[in-house]
């Protein structure tokens, strides 16, 4: 080796080891509040969903069982299907190693890592220098999208594998063009090939599948287009590659994909409406937010003081910042830039993402057109397309940085005034519009007072980020030595971390961990109980943004080991939701009537405990909302949406009254008739009366997109008083205010039925008000009859109840009726049975007509002997043991939801599961002593084992072909 490619070997390695350091102190640099234990890397979602979810999948693996399903939430839930969880994603096997705050700040912090390593190595495959390829990793990682989304660990996972996978794709291709025969390609390539399928599937393992739907769509483009700029017959070799690469990384998915899939088209997710799935669209003036992030306000202290003045999810989530930095760099690869295959696809990348982020807002109704399109039509959130932006950015700021410190020096003046002046004059335009016009821009709410001044941090941080990255840029383009570099590279840092250091991930210390520990009440239960399999509990709270773990909402049982019959998932089962009070995503229970003595639904689901948190009375706490005609509200609404056949109550302390004033809105409705009866109203008075009132389109309420020109141009219906109105895309969404007067009287409770038998009711607001004292009554859900709730005790604002009608996790009944599948449902819900006799559940079971399939319906025996009984001896996440005694022939009903996968044996003999009372289980039981046993197989998971052991077989396959091959080749080399 020369003296000359001996040095320059020296400088390159020394200059890789350098860059390997970087790569691994500056996540932890940037993190170094989570590194030493002051901050938990978990907010939001991260702190109520992941974080507990990942907690439960490491303990299930470190006992040894397979995380399939969760006893803990929804009476019982699929748990690896719900993908969320990444029961099968390698990193969060740490839960089952280390304790679940320091694994999540492990987890997440090493997907920095991951995402930063991952965009290094690709811009150094399309030719950036290693400090382009270092800022390219850098706004990456630290961009505005993947630093906002680091409260969905599972989110960001997925997202930290799309550059990966892009420089599998471009190695590939460099195989490709290498080689002369699609054999010889297969051959060099195979390893790269496996390399892809792995990350593939990884990146879906990570448990998120929207993002996972981004980094295919992102990698199938990318794909395609090198396909296109390939020369034919290297082209067709790179396909082939390609098809093997998604062939086998698809298979490697199914064990993941099948389940979920399965679990999919069993709830909300099985299909959008449209109206759904444009909601969160990023609306055009948030572009703003790309040279000024924190433009609308929401920055942390200490550096930033202005609140958030729109939509907060677009504050919390929708940053698409890349750095001024970034945009002035990625400017300069248009014209520095020398791979100009990579320059026209990601500046194509980056205007098309724009684009696509803005939804509704896309001229010529695209985005309708976008809604026909399957899988990508089962998301919703536009604004994920941000994402595309910040690695399109990226990668165009990596090559620029390389052009600047190649470009011959006549052609460099040139470059950097173009992009400079294009970058100045964006920032010239975002702080005009920020001083002079905030008022103008169809934010949800008005700029608070002085949101405006330059001299804000909001506005002058990146100002001066902008002043920074025209001085260091300019000083790189004239030294571009190792000190100026150097400098780009910081001022590249700084202006990344003046949006993400002061974004939401440093509001949680690592101290909130002790709030998971067991509140009073969780205490109290267990105090009670020796056997936490044995009964459910439910948390009932309109609070559900406040300090929920006092009162074991949403999903703390998981950390505490009771079993709950509410959740937070998005995943639910519609027909456990549908017995649970239509309980939505966030665990509320939307009918009222779901609380009184008729619906069945908490007493077959085992409901034996109720957590109910006392809301203040209105003005306590300053908790007074604004008055409409002399009317006062709460601030916090009831929020309960009405749907056909569905009713609820509200509750009342029967204090006199003279009307009932409520704030409602209507979905899916522009078609209803003016006049047409909504709802009926039954107020019920102290002395026994009914007063009935309707509630009428047009009248009372109205279309919610009442204004939206598509709803304005066919509505049926007037517009009703609009008092409560917040901005969407070119229009304004409206609730209305209704006032049904009566006579004076003291009301007890009030009964709203639903009459439509489509389109939607939102109450959002509803008061009692009396003309007479001038005083208003804000009204609550229903009040708990005591006749079924008993109150145990009291702490603080959280009371204890236990439920006196709830039954036990298995019983006999006396017989068996098979009804229609809606007539079942209705029969849980109001307690009679189609001939108007009660219904009582501990002794009739329900099956339905449909899972017969239209054959003659054979009804089980169903006899219940003297001292009959049935008692769980086992009880485990995927297999429950019961020894049951019973002279007579029975038929068993187990407080489990049915789900497809749950084998039932009894001594040993495989005995068919029954659905029962809508979505419980039920099996038939000979006379005698047995012991019976139900274990969950869970058959989509096999299957998809198998699918992705055909994958990896195929993997290993290739390479022991192409190894044969290769070895082959050099042989006839030697001879030759």
């Amino acid at each position: 080796m020369s003296r000359f490619s001996s040095h320059r070997f020296a400088s390159s390695l020394h200059g890789n080891r350098i860059v390997a350091v970087i790569l691994l102190l500056l996540p932890l640099i940037y993190f170094w509040p989570a590194v030493a234990g002051v901050n938990l890397l978990a907010m939001g979602d991260g702190w109520s969903y992941s974080l507990l979810m990942k907690a439960l999948c490491g303990r299930m693996l470190a006992q040894g069982t397979l995380p399939l399903w969760n006893p803990y939430l929804f009476g019982g839930s699929p748990l690896l299907a719900g993908i969320q969880p990444g029961a099968l994603y390698p990193p969060n096997w740490l839960f089952a190693i280390f304790s679940p705050g320091v694994a999540m700040n492990i987890v997440v912090i090493t997907t920095y890592h991951l995402s930063m390593v991952g965009m290094y190595l690709y811009a150094r495959a399309i030719g950036a220098t290693r400090l382009g390829a270092l800022v390219s990793g850098a706004i990456f990682a630290f961009g505005g999208f993947m630093v906002s989304h680091l409260d969905q660990p599972n989110c960001i996972g997925s997202l930290a594998w799309a550059p990966w996978l892009l420089w599998v794709i471009e190695k590939i291709r460099e195989r490709a063009e290498a080689a002369e025969t699609t054999l010889e390609t297969l051959r060099f390539s195979w390893t790269w090939v496996t390399a892809g399928a792995v990350i593939f599937a990884a990146q879906f393992f990570a448990g998120h599948p929207q993002p996972s739907l981004h980094v295919w769509l992102m990698s199938g483009a990318y794909a395609l287009y090198t396909f296109l700029q390939c020369e034919r017959p290297k082209a067709w070799r790179f396909a082939i590659a390609i098809s093997a690469l998604t062939l086998c990384g698809g298979l490697l998915c199914m064990i993941q994909l099948l389940p979920t899939r399965e679990l999919q088209m069993l709830g909300q997710r099985a299909a959008l409406s449209y109206e759904y799935f444009s909601t969160q669209s990023m609306t055009p003036h948030f572009l703003l937010t790309l040279i000024f992030p924190y433009f609308f306000g929401g920055g942390h202290p200490p550096l930033y003081r202005v609140g958030g003045w729109d939509s907060w999810w677009l504050v919390k989530w929708g940053f698409g910042y890349a750095g001024i930095s970034g945009i002035a760099l990625g400017l300069t690869a248009l014209t520095a830039g020398k791979q100009r295959r990579m320059v026209w696809f990601w500046t194509g990348t980056l205007f098309i993402s724009l684009f696509l982020a803005l939804a509704p807002s896309m001229p010529f109704g695209i985005h309708r057109l976008l809604y026909h399109v399957p899988i990508y039509n089962l998301f919703r959130s536009s604004f994920w397309h941000l994402y595309e932006f910040n690695l399109a950015v990226a990668a165009l700021a990596g090559i620029g940085c390389s052009g600047l410190a190649r470009m011959e020096a006549e052609n460099l003046k040139r470059a950097l005034i173009k992009s400079l002046g294009l970058t100045s004059a964006l920032v010239v335009i975002t702080a005009t519009l920020y001083r002079f016009f905030p008022h103008r821009l169809g934010a949800e709410s008005p700029p608070p007072p002085g949101a405006s001044a330059l001299t804000n941090p909001e506005a002058f941080v990146p100002l001066l980020m902008f002043a920074l990255s025209v001085a260091s840029i300019c000083y790189y383009a004239r030294r571009s030595g190792r000190f100026a570099g150097a400098l780009l590279f910081v001022v590249v840092m700084l202006d990344l971390a003046s949006c993400g250091w002061f974004s939401h991930w440093r509001t949680v210390k690592y101290g909130e961990l002790a709030r998971l520990a067991d509140p009073p009440v969780v205490k109290a239960i267990k105090e009670r109980e020796s056997d936490l399999n044995s009964f459910r509990v439910i948390a009932r709270t309109e609070k559900i943004y406040t300090d929920f773990e006092a009162i074991n909402y949403q999903n703390q049982s998981v950390v505490r080991g009771l079993q709950n019959t509410g959740g937070y998932d998005p995943l639910r089962l519609f027909r456990f939701t549908d017995i649970a009070g239509g309980m939505d995503l966030s665990g509320v229970v939307q009918e009222t009537a779901a609380w009184g003595i008729a619906d069945q639904g908490f007493n077959l689901l085992n409901v034996k405990y109720l957590i109910h948190e006392r809301r203040s009375p209105l003005g306590a706490g300053g908790e007074l909302a604004a008055t409409y005609d002399g009317v006062d509200f709460r601030a916090i609404g009831l929020n309960l949406t009405m749907t056909p056949g569905r009713s609820l109550e509200l509750g009342s302390e029967g204090n006199p009254a003279t009307e009932l004033a409520m704030v409602t809105t209507l979905a899916n409705a522009a078609h209803f008739p003016d006049q047409t009866p909504v709802a009926r109203v039954k107020l019920h008075t102290t002395d026994g009366r009914v007063i009935e009132h309707e509630l009428q389109a047009g009248r009372d309420t109205s279309e919610w997109a009442y204004d939206r020109a598509d709803v304005r141009a066919k509505v049926k219906h007037q517009r009703g008083r609009a008092v409560e109105s917040w901005p969407q895309e070119g229009f304004e969404g409206h609730r209305y205010l209704a006032r049904l007067p009566f006579e004076r009287s003291g009301i007890e409770r009030i009964e709203l039925n639903y009459l439509r038998p489509d389109g939607e009711l939102v109450l959002m607001r509803a008061s009692l008000h009396d003309e007479v004292s001038g005083k208003s009554a804000p009204l609550e859900t229903t009040v708990l009859p005591t006749k079924r709730w008993r109150k145990l005790a009291s702490f603080g604002e959280i009371d204890l109840y236990q439920n006196l009608k709830a039954l036990p996790r298995a019983w006999f009944v006396e017989q068996a009726l098979a009804l229609p599948s809606r007539e079942v449902l209705r029969t849980i819900k109001q307690g009679k049975l189609p001939d108007g006799a009660p219904f009582d559940p501990a002794k009739t079971a329900l099956l339905e007509e449909e899972d017969f399939g239209g054959k003659p319906i054979a009804l089980p025996a169903s006899g219940v002997s003297a001292g009959a009984e049935a008692r769980v001896t086992r009880y485990e996440p995927q297999r429950i043991e019961l020894l049951t005694r019973n002279e007579q022939a029975g038929f068993l009903i187990l407080s489990e939801v049915y789900y497809n996968g749950w084998d039932a044996w009894v001594d040993g003999a495989p005995t068919p599961v029954e659905r029962v009372n809508y979505t419980l289980r039920g099996i038939a039981l000979p006379a005698g002593e047995h012991r019976v046993e139900f274990v969950f197989r869970a058959p989509s998971f096999r299957a998809g084992a198998i699918y992705s052991g055909l994958g990896a077989l195929i993997l290993v396959a290739g390479a022991i072909i192409t190894t044969k091959l290769s070895k082959q080749s050099k042989s006839l080399l030697r001879e030759v």
